[in-house]
C-alpha cells in the first residue's frame, strides 16, 4: 500500500485539536489503489436493499421515511431522548405534516412500539453486534419498521440488521456523501446546494488558516461552518453531488479507521491511567466520549489550550448530556496529539484535586 504523506507542519505554536475538516485532511489519504474500494464498506446492496448516496444524513433519513410512508397518512418516528433536536427540525421541514415525534427513554420501552410505528435505532459511537438480537426481538414482538442509524459508526452499516439503514461521511472526512439502503433507487440531483458551497468555503478558509493561522481566518472558518449548517434547514432531499461521490469512492477508508482506532485504543488508556474517577464510555473509531461531572470545567481549560473537545446533542433535554464530552480522535491527530489532550486534562485535574483539598 502506498504511504500516506505526513500533514504539513503547523506555524502556530498550537495548533487546532478538533474543528471542521479541510479539504487536505481528506485528499492525503485518497488513493488509486484497487485495494480500497468504496464497494467494500459501503456495498451496491445488502440484505435486498439498495444503496442510495444523498448529501447529508438528515438527507438520507428524509429519504428513506418519504419512501416508506407514500401517500398514507403521518406516522411517529420514535428516536432516543437525547438525539440532536435541530436534527429533528431540519427533518420535519422536509417531511412536513407527515412526520410526529416520540421519545423512548430505555429500551423497555421499544417492545411497546405499534406496528405503524417506525423507530430509529442509533448505534451510539460504535455497532455493538448484540444490537442485532436488540433489533430482531423489537421487530419480532412489535412489528415496528427499524431503520439503523449508523452517523457514529460509518463503516459498519453494512452489518444493519433492520428494515433500513444510513450512516453520514462528513463527519468521517471532509466528504459530503451519505448513504441509505432504501427499497428503491433514486434518481440523483447533482446541483450545488448552499449548504455544499458554504461548507467548501469553511475549508478553504480551514486550510488557509492553517497555513497563516490568525484570529480573522479563525473567526471566518467557524463562521462559514455555522452557516453551511444553518443552510440545511430547507425542502428539497439532496442527492450527494457527483464530485463528493468521486472523492468518497478514492479514499482511503481502511487507513483512517487504523489511525482511529490507534489513537481512541493510546487516548483510553492514558486518560484511564490519569484520570481514574472520569468514565471513558465505549467507542471504536469516531470520537472518544467521556463523562464527568466537572465537564464544563475541563472543557474550558482545553479550549485554552486550543483543544476543542464536542458535546453531542447539545440541544437535547436528555439530562446525561450534560456530563459527556467527546474527543476528536480521527486521522489529522498523532499519538503526540492525544498526549497533548492528556496533559491538559491531568492539569486541570491537578487543579481541581488542589481546589477541593484546600476547600476541605
Amino acid at each position: 500500500m502506498e504511504r500516506i504523506p505526513e500533514s504539513p507542519p503547523s506555524r502556530y505554536s498550537k495548533p487546532t485539536i478538533g474543528g471542521i475538516f479541510s479539504s487536505s485532511d481528506h485528499d492525503r489519504f485518497c488513493t488509486d489503489s484497487p485495494e480500497m474500494r468504496f464497494d467494500q464498506f459501503f456495498p451496491e446492496v445488502v440484505r435486498y436493499k439498495t444503496r442510495n448516496l444523498y448529501e447529508t444524513g438528515i438527507d438520507a433519513l428524509a429519504a428513506i421515511l418519504d419512501e416508506h410512508a407514500g401517500p398514507q397518512g403521518p406516522i411517529t418516528l420514535w428516536t432516543a431522548e437525547n438525539f440532536c433536536r435541530e436534527s429533528l427540525n431540519r427533518l420535519s421541514i422536509k417531511l412536513g405534516n407527515r412526520i410526529r415525534f416520540g421519545l423512548w427513554p430505555s429500551n423497555d420501552d421499544l417492545l411497546k412500539l405499534k406496528p405503524q410505528d417506525v423507530l430509529l435505532y442509533l448505534h451510539y459511537n460504535r455497532f455493538d453486534p448484540a444490537s442485532k438480537e436488540t433489533i430482531n426481538l423489537i421487530r419480532q414482538r412489535t412489528g415496528a419498521t427499524i431503520i439503523e442509524d449508523f452517523v457514529q459508526a460509518p463503516l459498519d452499516i453494512a452489518n444493519f440488521a433492520g428494515d433500513y439503514a444510513l450512516n453520514s461521511l462528513r463527519k468521517f472526512s471532509s466528504v459530503d456523501v451519505a448513504v441509505a439502503y432504501q427499497n428503491n433507487r433514486r434518481q440523483p440531483s447533482i446541483e450545488p446546494t448552499n449548504y455544499r458551497i458554504l461548507r467548501k468555503e469553511a475549508e478553504k478558509a480551514k486550510s488557509a488558516f492553517l497555513q497563516n493561522p490568525s484570529e480573522e481566518l479563525e473567526q471566518l472558518f467557524l463562521k462559514l461552518g455555522r452557516e453551511s449548517d444553518e443552510a440545511l434547514a430547507v425542502r428539497e432531499i439532496a442527492s450527494a453531488h457527483e464530485s463528493e461521490v468521486a472523492r468518497a469512492k478514492a479514499f482511503d477508508f481502511e487507513t483512517v479507521r487504523q489511525i482511529r482506532r490507534n489513537n481512541y485504543a493510546q487516548l483510553a488508556e492514558r486518560l484511564a491511567a490519569n484520570l481514574p474517577e472520569i468514565e471513558i464510555l465505549p467507542g471504536e473509531y469516531m470520537y472518544l466520549m467521556v463523562s464527568t461531572r466537572q465537564r464544563d470545567r475541563y472543557r474550558a481549560d482545553l479550549f485554552a489550550q486550543r483543544v476543542f473537545p464536542v458535546i453531542h446533542w447539545a440541544d437535547s433535554e436528555c439530562p446525561h448530556v450534560k456530563s459527556l464530552l467527546s474527543f476528536h480522535i480521527d486521522q489529522r491527530y498523532s499519538p503526540t496529539d492525544m498526549e497533548r489532550v492528556v496533559a491538559v486534562m491531568a492539569e486541570t485535574r491537578e487543579q481541581l484535586t488542589r481546589t477541593f483539598t484546600t476547600s476541605d
